[in-house]
């Protein structure tokens, strides 16, 4: 099934003046990954891009009943969240992985590895931070021989102040291969 995966990993705090251009991101890159054989979608359902993620996999599902959506949750305490729009999300779930019992430092991680062992492709939202969740994980991805498609369409930028979708000099990190 990892042939026909695809995973988000992102921020959490979109700045409300870019989620509808998020939005759109999303929408062409989750396209891009279904038209590249992907019919089943990982999410990590946090807050931001997880669920914004989660959201247009559900409207391309209505579309193509095909596309599956799977939520995997890091730890089952989550599953209680009072957050509307996760449980709104987290019952049109195909699938709900929940990877511990317990919350415990570095579940997340945990999480995010066993997303990447799961996929063939990431989306990923990233700042272009050095550090982070985030860029940890596209390392990995490259590391794990998750190949990224072409880098400036799987991994865009939004800044706070204004917006580029490929920024000029963006490069992949240690790790990330481009296909050929």
């Amino acid at each position: 099934m990892r042939e026909k995966t695809c995973c988000v990993l992102g921020h959490r705090d979109t700045p409300p003046s870019e989620t509808e251009l998020l939005s759109l991101r999303l929408s062409v890159e989750i396209m891009k990954a279904f038209s590249a054989g992907c019919t089943r979608f990982i999410s990590g359902m946090a807050r931001g891009t997880d669920l914004l993620f989660a959201e247009k996999v559900l409207t391309l599902k209505k579309s193509f009943p095909q596309i599956e959506l799977v939520a995997a949750i890091s730890h089952r305490g989550l599953l209680k969240s009072k957050d509307e729009e996760f449980q709104r999300l987290i019952k049109q779930c195909d699938q709900v992985v929940v990877l511990s019992e317990h919350f415990y430092p570095g579940v997340k991680g945990a999480r995010t590895r066993w997303m990447l062992k799961n996929s063939c492709r990431l989306i990923a939202v990233w700042d272009f931070k050095e550090h982070g969740g985030v860029i940890r994980a596209i390392d990995r991805a490259g590391k794990m021989g998750i190949k990224v498609q072409d880098i400036e369409q799987i991994v865009f930028y939004y800044p706070r102040s204004d917006v580029r979708l490929s920024p000029a000099g963006a490069r992949p990190h240690a790790g990330v291969r481009r296909s050929t």
